[in-house]
């Protein structure tokens, strides 16, 4: 069954990720675009690295053809932000980027762009679900690809250098380049390393590149900027030869960052470096959101500033609504991806990266002096998460147990609030919280928390971890 999660459709290469299906939601995306009248306009189609992604992006394009919509086809592998810059920049209806973003290789899927360049809303990925439902296999279309970008109605296109030139009007260049920082990137052996190198480049950074070839296995491990995945970034960042570190994931929509030292940044202390700066040093005006698994430091910084801050469901594409609804500066999760106002209306890994650079240049400080300001100024908060694979008849179980009976575990706090806009989440004093949450692009539970102390959090785990009702489906050892 065909179904889009909080970042499109992905399923297994073979499995649920086949031809077939990738054709179907190609003639559900023809035929959605017919029912909205916007069948004329060209819809842009690009991919990543993963394994058959050029040929799964090409199937995509045979199909719209065959409905006599016009293809503007990446030829190239593509960042899905600059897939999304094309979409708004060119007035378009619709971009599909086939990209399983940060999962692990054996995922594929497709991303849902429509006009504005914005993350497909869920009204639009429910109507392309029922639309897929009553959409038998297809077989490929008589007219092939290539004959198709023989014909005129597949035409090659490349918005590069009009996204490059994007990034670095948000940047102020010749802070940057006097400084000639030493950078260490890591691409993940995705597609952000040609722009990121060309963006640093421009800024006379000294630049080491590491995973940068193409492997559709990334390494043995999911292109995700977790501290996990990046060891033998981490290895070469405690050398001390560089100013900082740079991670995007395999589709460039979120990174990770390294200080000087080489210690991991977490993309928690990323959105609070980031609009921490934007607002003491840039003087920008604005609020923020954030999910409601992203640090509360960043409601302290915000109403500090006078500014609101603004909480929503898991998904970028409610970050962006949010965003352009209250003409907020800064929007993010902590998954590692944020998006700046100005700039294409969803996250944006490269540009979060050359923010960072920037901060650097403009503060004279480095990553760790700038977050002991902040934590001098706010205070700390502990985050956590776990991660938990679980079986058809535990999501049911659970589902009724939270969602519906709204069962309260013995919590050893208050209970301030609770919240049912994603799972559940509960609210105690000083900013703790808990939360639990289903995934809505792998089988996988969510917990994640925050806390004023880590003894407090590991009395949070142990509440859940014995509760005889919840009885979650891990173990000690998975704590």
């Amino acid at each position: 069954m065909i179904k889009f999660g909080t970042g499109g459709w992905r399923a297994v290469i073979g499995d649920e990720f086949t031809f077939s299906n990738v054709r179907r939601v190609a003639q559900a995306a023809a035929l959605y675009l017919k029912e909205i009248k916007q069948d004329h306009k060209p819809v842009v189609v690009g991919h990543d690295l993963r394994f058959l992604s050029g040929r799964f992006s090409r199937a995509i394009a045979e199909i719209l053809v065959h409905n006599d919509i016009p293809v503007w086809f990446i030829e190239q592998v593509v960042p899905t932000p600059m897939l999304m810059f094309a979409v708004e920049q060119e007035q378009l209806a619709m971009g599909l980027m086939v990209t399983a973003s940060h999962n692990p290789s054996e995922y594929n899927g497709i991303k849902v762009i429509v006009e504005g360049g914005k993350d497909a809303p869920i009204q639009v990925t429910n109507r392309l679900e029922e639309l897929c439902r009553l959409i038998p296999p297809l077989q490929a279309p008589p007219l092939t690809f290539f004959d198709a970008l023989e014909q005129g109605k597949i035409v090659l296109y490349s918005n590069k250098n009009a996204y490059i030139d994007s990034l670095l009007q948000q940047i102020d260049a010749p802070a940057v380049q006097e400084l000639n920082l030493n950078v260490l990137f890591n691409p993940m052996f995705g597609v952000a390393k040609d722009i990121m190198a060309m963006c640093l480049a421009s800024l006379r950074c000294s630049v080491d590149l590491i995973n940068a070839q193409r492997d559709t296995m990334f390494g043995q491990k999911a292109p995700s900027p977790s501290r996990e995945a990046l060891q033998d970034m981490e290895y070469l960042m405690k050398q001390g030869k560089y100013h900082i570190g740079i991670a995007t994931d395999g589709d460039s929509d979120r990174i990770g960052l390294y200080d000087e030292k080489g210690n991991y940044i977490t993309a928690n202390d990323i959105l609070k470096l980031l609009y921490y700066y934007l607002k003491q040093y840039r003087g920008e005006r604005g609020g923020l959101v954030r999910n409601i698994t992203t640090t509360h430091i960043l409601d302290r910084i915000a109403h500090s500033f006078g500014e609101p801050a603004y909480e929503v469901p898991v998904g970028f594409k409610h970050i962006s609504q949010k965003m352009d609804e209250e003409n907020l500066l800064l929007g993010g999760e902590s998954s590692g991806g944020l998006k700046i106002r100005g700039h294409v209306n969803g996250k944006d890994g490269i540009l979060a990266a050359l923010l960072a650079v920037e901060m650097l240049a403009k503060t004279r400080k480095s990553l760790s002096q700038l977050l002991e300001e902040i934590n001098a100024r706010y205070g700390t908060l502990y985050f956590g998460e776990i991660n938990l694979r679980y079986r058809a008849e535990d999501r049911s179980r659970l589902e009724k147990i939270l969602l519906q009976d709204r069962y309260v575990p013995a919590f050893p706090w208050k209970i301030e609030k609770a919240s049912y806009i994603d799972g559940v989440k509960f609210y105690f004093p000083e900013d703790n919280w808990f939360s639990i949450r289903f995934s809505g692009t792998e089988p996988v539970l969510r917990l994640a928390w925050e806390t004023a102390a880590p003894e407090q959090a590991e009395e949070l785990k142990r509440v859940i971890m014995e509760d005889s009702t919840l009885q979650l489906p891990f173990h000690r050892g998975d704590l």
